[in-house]
């Protein structure tokens, strides 16, 4: 599912309530059949590993002192899993999204931007979760690596049956990922949808103001739809 809006709409705020690194002041969050709210401290530690999040800017938010074992790591060795496992569970994780094995004790800043991100995947990846919250992720990216992550993401999602929220003001981006749209506006869902409905036959004025914004998402709906940009 994609949250698209203008910048300052809300869409990083309902991002962090989901993986619960910010409280809402109103209104609730349902997880699993249940308000996420209302769990003891125990269900919500096991709901947040359940949710991870990947942000847009990965020298940001990852420590840029540690190696690429270290940053992967890192959520393991919070939870206190095992030395050992956490090694083996590391290495899968970085080859899961492409990266060598033989990189791991290099640090941060020797990768490049999309290496960065696919880190920072792996890094979500390690503690298996059920929804990943993809903030901006590929934001900043080229186009030609902004394609390999997309497909890298499309690929974990069938191995993995993972759920992604995905927050963008990419509508072309959103085209090619997400099965449906939520419009936001001033704090407010202003409309949902299915994503091709949502682009040929928008209804709110926010959307139709983000797709007069976004020609590039007209052309990904031409190779959904079969249909003439």
């Amino acid at each position: 599912m994609a949250l698209v809006g203008e910048s300052g709409s809300g869409k990083s705020t309902v991002a962090r309530c989901v993986a619960q690194l910010e409280r809402p002041n109103a209104g609730e969050i349902w997880m699993d059949g249940a308000n996420s709210g209302g769990r003891n401290s125990r269900e919500r530690l096991l709901l947040r590993n359940r949710v991870q999040m990947v942000f847009q800017d990965a020298v940001t938010s990852m420590n840029p002192r540690f190696t690429a074992a270290e940053t992967v790591e890192e959520p393991l060795s919070i939870m206190g899993i095992d030395r050992r496992l956490r090694r083996n569970a590391v290495r899968t994780a970085v080859d899961e999204v492409g990266l060598s094995p033989d990189w791991l004790d290099r640090h941060l800043l020797e990768f490049s931007g999309g290496q960065r991100q696919r880190l920072a995947i792996a890094r979500a990846l390690v503690v298996r979760p059920k929804l990943l919250v993809l903030d901006e992720a590929l934001t900043g990216l080229d186009l030609s690596t902004q394609a390999q992550i997309a497909n890298l993401l499309l690929d974990l999602q069938a191995s993995h049956s993972l759920t992604y929220l995905l927050i963008s003001h990419d509508l072309a981006l959103v085209a090619r990922l997400a099965d449906t749209i939520a419009v936001m506006a001033n704090g407010r869902i202003v409309e949902t949808g299915p994503t091709l409905e949502i682009m040929t036959k928008p209804k709110h004025d926010e959307t139709l103001r983000l797709l007069a914004w976004s020609r590039a998402a007209q052309t990904n709906l031409a190779e959904i739809s079969g249909a003439p940009a």
